[in-house]
């Protein structure tokens, strides 16, 4: 019987390993579905905090949706869906799955491999690493100089990513998915795995999943 269990578990650690090499280098999001979901005002009516997450899968048209909602492109001339003081486009939004962390690239609408595995962890405190995806937004502070404090943010981009949050939280409220905007993520080790830039600072979380 305890040969029989180590075997299991062995093959279960193969497996997690396999499904980590094999994250895609890109994944070509569908195309926002403008038809489904609430009407505004009981996206509002339904927007909370949630807890419990669960890695229960969310489908990529969900994903798609959501990541358009965040900062997707939805004019011709290529300004998006949150607004950035003087148009600047500071923030980038970056999502962290099982398999691997994403750059969201706007222009293309696709998610872009950064890293291979799960970082979930370094995204924030408490449930984070136990739920499906955790988002990071970053403001890019060559686009907008630096906060007060070295290592901060420009007093406009938290207002900015304000924006960015909210309508995660209003499409998750639509959708029927948990949602929650958190601090705690480690900053050098997001710097990291991300192979950031040392302009780019870490402004906001956000867990997104179903919950228990």
């Amino acid at each position: 019987m305890k040969k029989i269990v180590l075997t299991l578990a062995a093959m279960l650690i193969a497996l997690t390993g396999a499904m980590a090499q094999n994250a895609p280098e890109v994944i070509k999001l569908n195309k926002p579905n403008y038809d489904e979901g609430m009407t505004l005002l009981n996206a509002l009516k339904n927007r909370k905090s949630s807890k419990g997450f669960t890695e229960k899968e969310i489908s990529l048209q969900d994903i798609s949706n959501m990541m358009w909602a965040a900062l997707g492109v939805n004019r011709p001339d290529g300004k998006r869906t949150a607004p950035t003081g003087s148009n600047r486009q500071e923030i980038e939004l970056y999502a962290f799955f099982k398999h691997g962390a994403y750059y969201y690239n706007y222009k293309n609408h696709t998610l872009e491999l950064v890293a291979k595995g799960d970082h979930r962890a370094i995204t924030g405190r408490a449930d984070a690493q136990k739920a499906y995806l955790n988002l990071l937004f970053i403001a890019d502070t060559d686009k907008t100089g630096p906060g007060h404090r070295p290592g901060d943010a420009n007093t406009v981009s938290y207002v900015n990513v304000g924006y960015v949050s909210q309508n995660v939280y209003l499409y998750c409220a639509s959708a029927g998915i948990g949602s929650r905007a958190r601090g705690g993520w480690n900053q050098q080790k997001v710097v990291e795995t991300l192979k950031l830039k040392d302009s780019m600072i870490v402004v906001l979380g956000q867990t997104v999943g179903y919950c228990e």
